[in-house]
């Protein structure tokens, strides 16, 4: 991509600004588009890059946040449902994303256009940013014409996991926080007011109660700075053994993974939240006319369950005997009976679409109220949680005073 410097009238006012194209023919006609009478356009020489400016690309500072992705991808649907093309779209939406990574994505997606590529490969090439859900939905509407329809089709789909995510998070946040502000209190207590305490009941040379004498022993423990050293320490080889034997262990994944789906609450949401974006995907791509071995293939790519993947692969191979959809997933435990109900309705009636279209609503109804009723249960419990530990460390305190003032009183 090329950077242009213009200038012109754009509605009877003088305009001036950059602009980013392959070339200076599509500079001067993206700038048409937008109603902009060129008077003057010229090349911008790039500065060389100095020390400052090394574009840092490697593990997270690479990576492009998912409302990042669904902005492109609605920027994307807009112009070409408005009959610009696919080239012409991606290069005004490079000229007007922020965000570095993103850019730099779509600079390259438009070179590789420009050298011949499909648009499929193109986005492909992108993987890192791009997950497998897209680029089947991007080749799925590149073969059948229908690339306009498939891409809202992903605004939609991008949308609900979007609303799903923030679901989760906005479940999550409160009680994490509270925690959070907790242990900052407690640690606070126990490393500033804790000691003065001690230091008072020491110059009365009484006994100290169990609880107090327990809340000393905690400060005395927690200023030792070994002691803080090794749980970090312990905290990070269980996180590390964690991700190791997920990764390299697989009875070892598929056990951690069976847990989380018998997990009270937690478990039905993951399992809502599965069904209801695989059975969207599933609905798009049986009314796109995608065959079922390839629809099958996408919508095991919501999860990364191992419990859900060995159920869509028992299906996906299955159904090459012959067998109807809706056995195959009734024979999946892991799979709700609605589910099956559904799908054998639609495969009666002929129209699978609008099943599974149901079952993606239904869950996802059923998840916003689960995760609804999760935090209104949250809130008062972590308050009484963080009330009542704060209450029973200043009760613990004051209990050598109690105990010296009723002493006083016999």
């Amino acid at each position: 991509m090329t950077h242009y410097a213009y200038a012109g009238v754009q509605g009877g006012k003088k305009v001036k600004g950059k602009i980013e194209a392959t070339s200076l023919a599509r500079a001067r006609s993206a700038l048409r588009q937008k109603r902009v009478r060129i008077k003057n356009i010229k090349e911008l020489k790039e500065k060389k890059k100095g020390a400052m400016d090394i574009e840092i690309t490697w593990g997270p500072f690479g990576s492009i946040p998912a409302k990042e992705i669904l902005m492109f991808t609605k920027k994307l649907s807009t112009m070409i449902r408005a009959g610009l093309p696919i080239l012409d779209s991606l290069i005004m939406v490079a000229g007007q994303t922020k965000n570095l990574n993103m850019k730099r994505a779509v600079t390259q997606m438009v070179e590789a256009l420009n050298d011949g590529v499909p648009l499929s490969e193109a986005f492909k090439r992108q993987s890192r940013h791009f997950d497998n859900v897209y680029l089947n939905m991007i080749e799925a509407g590149e073969v059948s014409g229908m690339l306009d329809k498939f891409i809202d089709k992903l605004v939609e789909i991008l949308e609900k996991q979007q609303k799903i995510k923030s679901g989760i998070k906005s479940a999550m946040f409160y009680p994490i926080t509270l925690i959070t502000v907790s242990l900052g209190i407690s640690i606070f207590m126990l490393t500033n007011v804790v000691p003065t305490f001690q230091e008072m009941y020491e110059g009365m040379g009484i006994q100290l109660p169990g609880p107090t004498q327990a809340i000393v022993d905690a400060s005395e423990w927690i200023a030792d700075i070994g002691n803080v050293a090794g749980v970090f320490g312990t905290i990070f080889g269980i996180i590390t053994f964690q991700n190791v034997m997920l990764k390299y262990v697989k009875p070892y994944r598929t056990g951690w993974h069976a847990l989380q789906l018998k997990m009270p609450i937690f478990g039905g949401i993951i399992m809502m939240a599965v069904v209801a974006r695989s059975s969207l995907l599933m609905a798009n791509l049986f009314a796109a006319g995608v065959s079922v071995l390839e629809t099958l293939n996408v919508a095991s790519t919501v999860t990364t369950n191992t419990i859900f993947l060995n159920a869509f692969a028992r299906v996906k191979r299955d159904v090459m005997t012959g067998a109807e959809l809706s056995s195959l997933f009734a024979n999946e435990k892991v799979f709700p009976t609605e589910l099956s109900q559904l799908i054998a309705v639609g495969e009666r009636t002929g129209n699978m679409e609008e099943m599974l279209n149901s079952i993606a609503n239904y869950y996802e109804e059923e998840f916003d109220a689960l995760v609804e009723g999760l935090s209104t249960v949250i809130e008062p419990v972590m308050i009484v949680f963080v009330g009542g530990l704060v209450g029973m460390m200043v009760v613990a305190l004051y209990l050598p005073i109690f105990s010296a003032g009723d002493l006083a009183g016999g």
